[in-house]
This record gives C-alpha cells, structure tokens and sequence, in this order.
C-alpha cells in the first residue's frame, strides 16, 4: 500500500500540469487576440480625435487642414486594408459573401473605385472564385 501512494501522488502532479499547460496555451492564445484588439481600438481611437482636430482645423480655416486630412486618409486606408488581411486569414463564409459582393460593386464602378487605397488592396488580396 506505502508504495502506490508516492504512484498516485506522481500521477496527479502529472495529470495537474498536463491540464495547466493546456490552460496556458488556451490563456496565451486568448491574451494575444486580445492584443490585437487593443492595437485596434488605440488606432481607432487615435484616428477619431486626429478627426475631430481636423474638424477643429477647418473651422479655423488652417493651412496644415488638407494636409491633417490625408493623413487621416492614410490612417483609415491603413486600418480597413489591416481588417480585411485578417478577415481573409480567417476564412469567414460572412466575408466571403461580403468579399463577393464587393467584388461585384467594384467591377461595377471600376473607375471610382480604382481612387480608393483600401479598395485597391481588396482587389489585390481578394481569392478568384
């Protein structure tokens, strides 16, 4: 009997960090997702106020006005082409549907559509049907 209970109490060690490994990766994986997340909402964040200086700028009339405004032309090019890279990475049967769609408007209104940065990368990264 002495000697099984040395077995079992190594068993359950054992088994104790086998389930807190599987739990650390699990927390891992859900810390980085939640980074993404925070970059996201910063630069989101980051893009409405430099808006809303903008808003400020035109009242006044500024010189440095169109200037701020493609600069926060760039910032919403640069977060809309960064959402849809992820979409496309994640194989989502919603996007698809939207990326087919869009797809189609686009072809519609090529014109339009070629002076838009992020539309441009869309073209770029969509997959042929």
């Amino acid at each position: 009997m002495n000697t099984y209970i040395p077995l079992v109490l190594t068993a359950i060690v054992t088994l104790s960090t086998m389930i807190y490994t599987a739990y650390s990766i699990q927390l891992w994986r859900t810390t980085r997702a939640a980074a993404e997340i925070s970059r996201q909402a910063v630069l989101s964040n980051l893009w409405s106020e430099l808006n809303r200086y903008l808003e400020i700028l035109r009242k006044q009339e500024a010189p440095e006005t169109d200037f701020m405004q493609k600069v926060s032309n760039l910032m919403l090019d640069y977060m809309i082409a960064n959402l849809l890279s992820h979409a496309l990475e994640k194989e989502d049967r919603n996007f698809e549907e939207l990326q087919h769609r869009l797809s189609t408007l686009i072809s519609e209104n090529e014109a339009a559509a070629s002076k838009v940065s992020w539309v441009a990368h869309f073209i770029k990264r969509r997959k042929p049907r």
